[in-house]
């Protein structure tokens, strides 16, 4: 049988009616999750009255629908059937399933939901005092290079209500540009184009002193598109008025340091902690990282620091950090009044390890730090890809309350594996993926948050699963042995895919 072509006129009308039709992310189910975010109101009580919600960016990577979102869940609201009868998500410290539960049906309202563009990165949150209700930041790598800001509301009911911070619920529309429109106040003189921060991916908001730091994974050229003249920055805003106004940018790679790419940021007591990533740098693709680790004076911040760390440790990249203050003696304290001592968590590829590492300087207020001196305490093996990372704190008062566990995601084996400070070792490996499909369409556990409530001997980790679609919760029963961890549910849908090409098959809404 012949097939007969589309006449040039036919082709374009079928062009058009396909362009103008819209195609909104679903409020249904979770596409390509990506940042995730908890929170309780305290007026709802502890996690015996209440499960709090739960907040998913989602980056519609394969480009099913017309654009990313933010979704907001009470989680007391999901329901699913388990032997004929209606069940809830459990709460913390209560008992447990004997198996995972699916939450399969999000119950989520429209109301519920805000567009962002696509490929949204992390997603951190900022509790505003004024209001006492929290607001979102997910940065988004597509055209734009936006950070997108979302203030939460609750109704009558106690349901979640999101609106751009610029208004309404698309937030595309007058979203800020990391990368366009740059005030001409903040221009690099003698070098067209700077600053931007292309590829924006990681937040991190700073409460003492205001501030939302945002990294990004591609390093800036100038002029732009000529793969000379590299930078990158630190993009920095004002958490109470996110806009253009309070932009900022500083520098990582000041003369005599190489550029590269950045992925998360830990504030100190007087420095920022930015680990460094392979990068794209313009017409050479994808390249080795050129740092893993630079220190930024918080009050000086045109001073950079960089470690020596690669000449003690052998490291390709890094990825999530965390850092908590450690014990001063007293006579440490009167000797030297402005003595800090910190404690880095730092997760590394190639080979993937959770370092830790000791920091010691002196941080007068509102002046520079000294340059401080660090040791690398110890160096853990971890499954390949590790991404993101929790620190959970033990119960005052308890025999191990002056150590952590360490929650640290892995896109290789999608797995969630735990670290206990105390043993010095990691004493679980919480497996995530699905059966259907591994091979096309790998699990990948990725974004990670926690619900660690003071008090509490008990912690809940949420988990995006990047390529499944679905948020998996594990709860931690007894903080005393996080060896004990287990999956509790499943959120949401498991995405499909084509078995045959690894790519989406895009679901209707």
């Amino acid at each position: 049988m012949r097939l007969h072509f589309l006449t040039p006129a036919l082709l374009l009308l079928g062009a058009c009616s396909i362009e103008s039709e819209p195609n909104p992310p679903p409020s249904t189910r979770f596409v390509y999750p990506s940042g995730v975010a908890f929170w309780r109101p305290p007026a709802v009580g502890g996690p015996s009255e209440s499960n709090g919600y739960l907040f998913v960016a989602n980056a519609n990577f394969d480009n099913c629908y017309d654009s990313g979102s933010v979704v907001a869940l009470n989680l007391d609201t999901l329901r699913t059937q388990v032997d004929g009868q209606s069940v809830t998500v459990p709460r913390l410290g209560g008992t447990l399933p004997d198996s995972a539960l699916a939450f399969e049906d999000l119950a989520s309202a429209d109301e519920s939901l805000v567009q962002i563009r696509s490929f949204a990165g992390e997603l951190s949150l900022w509790v505003n005092p004024a209001s006492g209700l929290p607001r979102l930041f997910v940065p988004s790598r597509a055209e734009g290079n936006n950070l997108h800001a979302v203030d939460v509301g609750l109704d009558a009911n106690g349901a979640p209500v999101l609106n751009c911070v610029q208004g309404g619920e698309d937030c595309r529309n007058g979203a800020l540009s990391l990368s366009d429109d740059i005030p001409e106040s903040l221009r690099v003189e003698g070098r067209a184009d700077l600053p931007r921060a292309p590829s924006p991916i990681g937040v991190t908001v700073d409460e003492a002193s205001g501030t939302l730091y945002v990294t990004h994974s591609e390093a800036a050229d100038s002029p732009a598109k000529s793969s000379t003249n590299f930078e990158n920055y630190l993009a920095t805003v004002k958490l109470d008025n996110p806009t253009r106004d309070t932009l900022g940018f500083i520098p990582l790679s000041p003369e005599g340091y190489l550029y590269g790419g950045s992925d998360s940021v830990t504030v100190g007591a007087g420095y920022l902690y930015v680990t460094g990533r392979n990068f794209v740098a313009g017409i050479s693709g994808t390249v080795p990282g050129n740092f893993v680790l630079r220190l930024v004076d918080k009050n000086e911040p045109g001073t950079v620091l960089e470690p020596s760390l690669q000449s003690v440790f052998s490291i390709r990249e890094a990825r999530a950090a965390r850092v908590v203050p450690r014990p001063v003696t007293a006579a440490e304290r009167a000797a030297r009044p402005n003595f800090v001592r910190e404690r880095l968590y730092m997760l590394a590829r190639g080979p993937d390890t959770l370092l830790t590492l000791d920091f010691e300087y002196d941080a007068v207020p509102g002046a520079a730090a000294t340059q401080p001196f660090f040791r690398v305490v110890s160096a853990v093996p971890l499954p390949d890809g590790v991404s993101d990372m929790q620190l959970i704190e033990r119960t005052p008062g308890t025999p191990t309350a002056d150590t952590n566990i360490l929650a640290v995601t892995s896109t290789g084996d999608s797995a969630l594996s735990l670290y206990d400070e105390a043993l010095g070792q990691v004493v679980a490996q919480v497996p995530l993926v699905n059966n259907l499909n591994q091979t096309s369409n790998p699990s990948q556990a990725f974004g990670l948050t926690v619900d660690n409530p003071a008090g509490t001997n008990a912690a809940r980790l949420f988990v995006t699963n990047f390529g499944d679609g679905q948020v998996a919760i594990v709860d931690i029963p007894d903080l005393a042995r996080p060896q004990d961890a287990r999956l509790v549910a499943k959120l949401g849908t498991q995405q499909q895919r084509d078995p045959n090409q690894g790519t989406s098959v895009c679901q209707e809404n």
